[in-house]
């Protein structure tokens, strides 16, 4: 079984602060070629902004100048590292989600999972449940 630690991204964990604009945020996403940056306060996640929320947000007029907290997903769902992947896909497929955090019991970020992830591992290796 190929559990989410084997597929999650740990290079790819792009930061940004609730303060920071929707330009900043935009502007990561885009250096680091990722589709969401995690929103922390210190070292608390306490959110997430991904290129759907930047669509919304602009669909309704929205500014590129406000701040990330006022448009990112508060309630933000992860996984933990020993979870399987196939898990991680049904939960992205069912909530119509792009993105999972991993973390430990403690709640801190240790990777990021996306579907291109996972759907890239069960083609490649035809790892069906």
């Amino acid at each position: 079984m190929v559990l989410v630690k084997d597929i999650m991204r740990k290079d790819k964990i792009v930061k940004v602060s609730p303060s920071d604009t929707i330009r900043e945020a935009v502007k990561a996403m885009s250096e680091e070629n990722v589709g969401s940056v995690l929103v922390f306060e210190g070292n608390k996640l306490v959110g997430i902004f991904t290129e759907r929320d930047l669509v919304h947000h602009l669909a309704r007029g929205g500014s590129l100048d406000e701040r990330v907290a006022n448009v990112m997903t508060r309630d933000v769902i992860s996984l933990r590292e020993n979870e399987s992947a196939w898990k991680a896909a049904t939960i992205m497929i069912e909530r119509g989600i792009r993105h999972l955090p991993v973390v430990d019991d403690k709640g801190n970020v240790l990777g990021v999972i996306s579907i291109r992830d996972a759907l890239r591992t069960f083609i490649a290796g035809s790892q069906w449940p």
